[in-house]
């Protein structure tokens, strides 16, 4: 993994940049998922060709995920996104059969996860909002996935009308 704050503007361009930072200062979305989904991690991620990168974390945990951090794609929990637009919610994902063995989860030890992709109004993928913990957690809010789901439309928004230039 790579880190440092410098390291994110070799990744992600000035337009995106800016668009993180307008969704943050006028939304503080990543602190509203870690509240309505008791967790401790959430972020704003994108694909980049074979990598996740990671714009933005709200990390009251200390997971150890920063801005600017790259993961190949295929090892996280977000590439179900890849081949299922559906919200992945995890409560206890060492009971996952299907997710407990992602390389990912043993090297923060996770256990808990919620993701929704985030789709530009073009229907392109362009990355994933999570939230993470490395402790079970009951999704006891019924509304948790549509909310996310509609986090995420006002990212791909906020990115979007930012300049399809940004997004690559």
């Amino acid at each position: 993994m790579q880190n440092g704050q410098s390291e994110i503007h070799t990744i992600l361009t000035p337009d995106e940049c800016s668009a993180i930072a307008e969704i943050e200062a006028t939304t503080s979305i990543l602190s509203i998922v870690t509240r309505m989904a008791q967790m401790r991690f959430a972020a704003i991620a994108k694909y980049d060709n074979t990598d996740w990168v990671v714009c933005s974390v709200h990390d009251t945990g200390e997971l150890g995920i920063s801005a600017g951090d790259t993961l190949p794609v295929e090892i996280t929990l977000c590439s179900d996104f890849l081949t299922d637009p559906r919200a992945l919610l995890l409560p206890d994902i060492s009971k996952s059969l299907r997710h407990r063995t992602r390389p990912v989860v043993k090297q923060y030890g996770l256990e808990s996860y919620v993701g929704v992709p985030i789709i530009l109004p073009d229907g392109s993928l362009y990355g994933a909002l999570c939230a993470l913990d490395s402790k079970p957690v009951a999704f006891e809010n019924p509304d948790l996935a549509d909310t996310l789901q509609l986090f995420a439309r006002l990212i791909g928004c906020i990115f979007f009308g930012n300049g399809r230039s940004a997004l690559r």
